[in-house]
């Protein structure tokens, strides 16, 4: 399991008793503040290694959870993450990618999160609807959905359709501020 970062705390270095009277005394005007005089050091995170994902086993696992998803029909989502990111639980600190996958007239349920993505369309055909602006796509294309805008992806072709995308998440993740929210077609 991987580890947070790890802080070594320098303060008492520095910290005199006549300092700490004086933070005592800062601490003390607010039930929910703390006086860091010294930043902690960190140490250096694990070394993020090489790595290759391989599509066919990826799309055989697509498949099969797009057969049996109670929650959307016809749709499947997967993600990657690097164990060595530790809290920022992405491919890399600050990056995360994945694949969705759509059956033939499927889509997916419209939602919002405050990451930013980056989608490549690997195949198939159809369009996304992003803060309520219909954005048509097909094999090749690449489209992006801004961070905090409502949206969904159909799948138009009589074939499954495929996108790969990438997103900030690792980096909202390491800093907790990472959010998602389920919207309505009328919210998008």
């Amino acid at each position: 399991m991987p580890k947070d970062i790890q802080r070594i705390d320098k303060q008492s270095e520095i910290i005199t008793d006549k300092i700490k009277n004086v933070i005592r005394e800062i601490e003390q005007s607010d039930e929910d503040l703390k006086v860091v005089a010294f930043m902690e050091h960190t140490s250096p995170p694990e070394t993020i290694k090489p790595k290759i994902i391989k599509f066919h086993k990826v799309l055989e696992l697509l498949r099969l959870l797009a057969d049996d998803n109670p929650i959307e029909k016809g749709v499947a989502k997967v993600m990657f993450q690097s164990p060595t990111t530790g809290r920022a639980k992405g491919l890399t600190p600050t990056m995360m990618a994945g694949f969705q996958y759509l059956k033939p007239g499927s889509k997916t349920q419209p939602h919002s999160h405050n990451m930013a993505s980056i989608y490549l369309v690997v195949r198939g055909k159809g369009y996304s609807i992003i803060g309520g602006k219909k954005v048509e796509w097909e094999n090749g294309d690449v489209f992006v959905v801004p961070a905090n805008l409502p949206h969904y992806h159909v799948n138009t072709s009589d074939t499954e359709s495929i996108l790969f995308d990438v997103t900030d998440s690792g980096l909202l993740e390491s800093l907790g501020i990472l959010e998602f929210k389920e919207e309505s077609e009328n919210n998008t």
